[in-house]
């Protein structure tokens, strides 16, 4: 599948088969460097700690669902949807935190899935070394969207609204469509995550 421009919308190429298990995985790299009296000061001395969570909606646009890090967010009220776990250091190889949609057993009711990025450590994401975002069909283990976040017009932000999949029977032969968003919201205007991802549902 050809990676979709920013904006763009294109046939979430899931492999349809089984579940029609896709996965949102969340990257970054272990902090490194030594913590100065700076960092100290400012309260930037800890591990980089970055979160992948979701947000769902219904045929009406309605936000009716939550699945995050947090374990007693870790999973939808259809069990269709379901989180690894939270990671609190980025140490390791491969995804350090990922969402699993399996969305042949999602209600019919579900339309729209919206993918959040947040650094929750005290720090921005030009701080944090190689992170990135994917969704991927597990059944092939190919990557259907791919993107570093930290480039430049995210260096000062802590919040990046990644992707979400549409339900589009019309136009998509797998039933779902992709939206790269890749938008850097200023969390400043931001009361209610629910409310403000509204405007991913197509």
């Amino acid at each position: 599948m050809p990676q979709l421009e920013r904006g763009d919308n294109g046939p979430l190429n899931q492999t349809m088969q089984s579940k029609q298990r896709v996965v949102a995985g969340l990257s970054w790299d272990a902090r490194e460097q030594k913590v100065g009296l700076l960092d100290k000061f400012l309260k930037h001395d800890s591990q980089h700690d970055l979160d992948i969570s979701c947000y769902i909606y219904n045929r009406d646009g309605e936000f009716v669902d939550f699945v995050g890090a947090e374990a007693q967010d870790s999973m939808d009220q259809s069990e269709s949807i379901y989180h690894s776990g939270d990671d609190m250091s980025g140490e390791g190889e491969g995804d350090d935190e990922r969402i699993s949609v399996e969305l042949a057993s999602l209600p019919p009711e579900i339309k729209t899935i919206v993918f959040l990025i947040e650094v929750r450590s005290a720090h921005n994401f030009e701080d944090v070394l190689n992170p990135q975002v994917r969704i991927v069909d597990s059944f092939k283990e190919e990557n259907l969207l791919f993107i570093d976040i930290n480039h430049e017009e995210g260096k000062e932000k802590n919040a990046f609204v990644f992707a979400a999949l549409n339900k589009d029977t019309r136009e998509s032969p797998t039933g779902w469509m992709l939206h790269h968003v890749a938008d850097y919201p200023n969390l400043e205007k931001i009361e209610d995550w629910g409310e403000y991802l509204k405007r991913y549902c197509t």
